[in-house]
């Protein structure tokens, strides 16, 4: 099994290209820059894209927004 292992992306997500080959892609922290809603739907929307079988974030310091929250509108499997 291959993993992908990425952080502190800090709203950058989407300037990421040829992203080698993985069965799973981690993202480990700091998704947004200022925490706010709207960069943490781009970056789970950023994710789905990818052609990984299997995906993963855990929010960061600066992901505030997830903080005890719920995002809805997103696949069951998101």
């Amino acid at each position: 099994m291959k993993i992908l292992h990425i952080s502190d992306t800090h709203g950058r997500h989407a300037s990421m290209k040829g992203m080698p080959e993985a069965d799973v892609i981690i993202h480990s922290g700091d998704i947004s820059e200022n925490g706010t809603e709207e960069e943490v739907i781009s970056f789970i929307e950023w994710l789905e894209s990818l052609d990984y079988k299997y995906k993963v974030f855990v929010a960061g310091n600066h992901d505030t927004c997830l903080f005890g929250s719920r995002i809805d509108g997103f696949k069951d499997d998101t």
